[in-house]
């Protein structure tokens, strides 16, 4: 997000760093800046999007399942999780 900020020439600073999504949600709602988030479903309780920042370039997003699950159960929360992100 930050690259994609410079090359348009909107200035950025971080003003907060978390190692976990509720702590970026936190930052968020104070106020203080904004979050890249994916965008599936409604925005997070307290959050609302915006729409004035450019927009940022897809990352392709992967999945493994930990070694000796269930092949069943591996491909079905896989298939869910494709269903999700798919495009409407």
């Amino acid at each position: 997000m930050a690259a994609t900020l410079a090359a348009h020439g909107v200035p950025a600073t971080v003003v907060g760093d978390a190692g976990y999504l509720a702590g970026v949600l936190d930052i968020a709602r104070t106020g203080e800046g904004v979050a890249l988030l994916a965008a599936v479903g409604p925005a997070p309780d307290g959050l609302t999007p915006y729409e004035g920042l450019p927009a940022v370039t897809p990352i392709p997003m992967s999945a493994l399942a930990r070694p000796g699950a269930d092949p069943a159960t591996t491909e079905a929360a896989f298939a869910a999780v494709r269903d999700l992100l798919r495009p409407e």
